[in-house]
């Protein structure tokens, strides 16, 4: 197992680079060796990537004869057009992989990460009762801390804005990191923070925090809101990789199931977070299944919330199953 990691700046300036090399450009080889079997996977603190820790940990992608090379992104918003060059295979969100292929990039969706349910969320709209917002209609003229603009939890919640009749436009976006995000509503800098797990759980420790609901089940009554990609030539060309890829997934989730314990060692390892968040979090309902259903709910939700009006061919932004 090699880890990697690179300093925000550098990873950031890389990044700009290759999504401008691979908007004109198509590259099919490993982004390694030039060894399929050899995968430079990233991925940021997301509770979602917690199989393929515990794969690279247990040596489980060994068994399933798959060498990886494991570089943590934070903001993996930046990844689609560093496939094929820097990583073979990122952890990524439904908007930025309809995006990404809107503007030319084509990248696909390989494995599935977790899907959200009724009574295991991974999405939060959490409001406070100090700053007064404690339904989602009283965020009209507030601030609301966002994890990013162009993720998954801001484009539903901004979706649900308007079905409860509020304008978007009347709520003040800042950017909020997820550790963070605890100190800025309990200070009162915020008025309410979308947020995910395991970052949920700190913030919602606080007695004026709210849980106002997930914004990604005002969607759907089930949906996935992350999962894994790769470049589309890739994953076309090395079916046997990406179908070994999923299967150490299975076998990783079945070792979270069996020993919860060990699970949260690792999940503490590479995210940072303290025991008292850690032990609290609610684990998600992780799958390795690639659900095509899901990018026609939020594509719909893009075009509700953002105005998003471009066609997108979303049959080709999921990879055959094996």
């Amino acid at each position: 197992m090699t880890i990697r990691r690179f300093a925000a700046s550098g990873i950031a300036a890389l990044l700009a680079i290759t999504l401008v090399a691979c908007a004109g450009a198509s590259n099919s080889g490993s982004a390694g060796d030039g060894d399929p079997r050899t995968l430079k996977i990233a991925h940021n603190s997301n509770a979602a990537a917690l199989p393929v820790q515990v794969a690279l940990q247990q040596g489980i992608f060994a068994k399933h004869n798959l060498k990886v090379e494991f570089t943590k992104v934070e903001n993996i918003g930046t990844l689609p057009g560093a496939l094929g060059r820097s990583f073979d295979v990122a952890l990524s969100v439904p908007t930025t992989l309809i995006t990404a292929a809107q503007q030319g990039i084509k990248v696909t969706q390989v494995a599935g990460a977790t899907v959200d349910v009724t009574g295991n969320e991974t999405g939060f709209l959490i409001g406070s009762r100090k700053t007064g917002v404690t339904n989602v209609k009283q965020l009209a003229g507030k601030t609301l801390g966002v994890l990013t603009e162009t993720g998954t939890v801001h484009v539903a919640t901004k979706a649900w804005l308007k079905s409860e009749g509020v304008d978007p436009n009347s709520v003040k976006i800042v950017q909020v990191d997820g550790p963070a995000q605890a100190d800025q509503l309990a200070s009162g800098r915020i008025d309410a923070v979308e947020t995910v797990m395991p970052f949920a759980t700190n913030v919602l420790h606080s007695p004026d925090a709210i849980n106002l609901g997930d914004p990604y089940l005002k969607l759907a009554p089930e949906l996935s809101a992350i999962f894994w990609i790769s470049q589309q030539d890739f994953a076309r060309q090395h079916p046997d990789v990406i179908a070994d890829f999923r299967a150490a997934l299975d076998e990783a989730q079945g070792v979270i199931a069996a020993d919860d314990a060990r699970a949260r060692q690792v999940l503490k390892q590479y995210t940072g977070l303290p025991d008292r968040v850690i032990n609290e979090s609610k684990l998600p309902n992780y799958t390795s299944e690639v659900r095509p259903q899901d990018l026609q709910v939020w594509l719909n939700a893009m075009r509700e919330a953002d105005g998003f009006n471009s066609d997108v061919d979303l049959a080709s932004l999921v990879a055959a199953q094996r």
